[in-house]
């Protein structure tokens, strides 16, 4: 999954083309499958493959969801190409240099646009999917915790928020042991801060139209 600055960003970017009425829901609803953490969701009820066709959104909120969910699938194709071939680690080792990867994007993008002003707009209350009570307002309360100032983020941030949402600390030690790896490779962190302009690119270019096709509603 792409991470919280990445998700807002991409999805504001979208907003040149999408109709978006309710921006509470739309932001929403981008930030809203990644609650599973917290709410203890199976990954396919927020993440599944039918969450990419376009037909899912009908509402302002299932836009937004649907966006998350392409968002992480244009990222992680774009980031597998930069980190070369991985088809030799275990999964649990693939995991974790995705999630740096992913880190040193998301510390760029959190510095862009306006995350503040998409944080505050984020509406609790909401289950979609029949969630505990409060479980997706504590995940957004953790994001809002985590972004607070929106400058670029430090990985002792991600851990904080990781903590939060309950991983494993050995595995949030291995991230950040990974993100330190891959910034003393300034050209490989260069090429992670550009993947941003990549993912709208190949939104625009897979989805055809200037990005309306059968994206637009």
């Amino acid at each position: 999954m792409a991470l919280s600055a990445t998700h807002l960003r991409f999805a504001a970017v979208l907003l040149r083309w999408l109709p978006v009425t309710d921006r509470p829901a739309y932001f929403s609803g981008t930030l809203y499958p990644d609650s599973r953490w917290v709410s203890g969701l199976a990954r396919e009820k927020t993440h599944a493959d039918r969450f990419l066709n376009p037909d899912f959104a009908v509402d302002d909120f299932s836009l937004g969801w649907h966006v998350h969910c392409v968002c992480d699938r244009i990222q992680g194709q774009i980031h597998q190409d930069l980190l070369g071939d991985l088809s030799m680690l275990t999964d649990s080792e693939r995991w974790v240099r995705l999630s740096a990867a992913k880190v040193i994007q998301d510390g760029f993008d959190a510095a862009k646009g306006d995350l503040a002003q998409q944080l505050a707009l984020l509406v609790d209350g909401l289950a979609p999917n029949g969630e505990p009570p409060g479980s997706v307002a504590d995940y957004f309360g953790f994001v809002r915790r985590a972004y607070r100032g929106c400058t670029a983020r430090t990985p002792a941030d991600y851990a904080r928020l990781w903590a939060d949402v309950g991983l494993d600390p050995t595995m949030i030690t291995r991230i950040e042991d990974a993100v330190a790896c891959m910034q003393a490779n300034p050209v490989l962190v260069d090429a992670l801060v550009a993947s941003f302009d990549r993912m709208v690119s190949r939104w625009i270019e897979q989805y055809g139209n200037d990005g309306r096709g059968k994206w637009f509603r």
